[in-house]
């Protein structure tokens, strides 16, 4: 079965009033904020959101069956586990 790997970008803004004594403060409250490991944006209020599909191939590598989007010059097309996995990959 091929196998694609998908990159996401999201892209947003979002805004909130916040009170602090001086912009300073409100600079460092916000930055703690999102400094936090659980900081999240709501994703419902992000429109635009753009991705990319880029197909994997199959190869084997200095002996190690590996799927890549870059496939070097030294590395063996197919594997054995893809080349039986899809009619793509001349099995199945």
């Amino acid at each position: 079965m091929p196998r694609f790997i998908i990159n996401y970008t999201f892209h947003g803004r979002s805004s909130r009033t916040i009170e602090a004594s001086s912009k300073e403060e409100a600079e460092d409250l916000i930055c703690a904020e999102v400094e936090r490991d659980d900081f999240e944006l709501d994703a419902d209020e992000i429109d635009d959101v753009d991705f990319t599909v880029s197909e994997l191939q199959p190869v084997t590598r200095d002996g190690r069956e590996i799927w890549t989007t870059y496939v070097r010059d030294s590395d063996k097309r197919g594997h054995p586990s893809a080349l039986g996995s899809s009619p793509l990959f001349g099995g199945a």
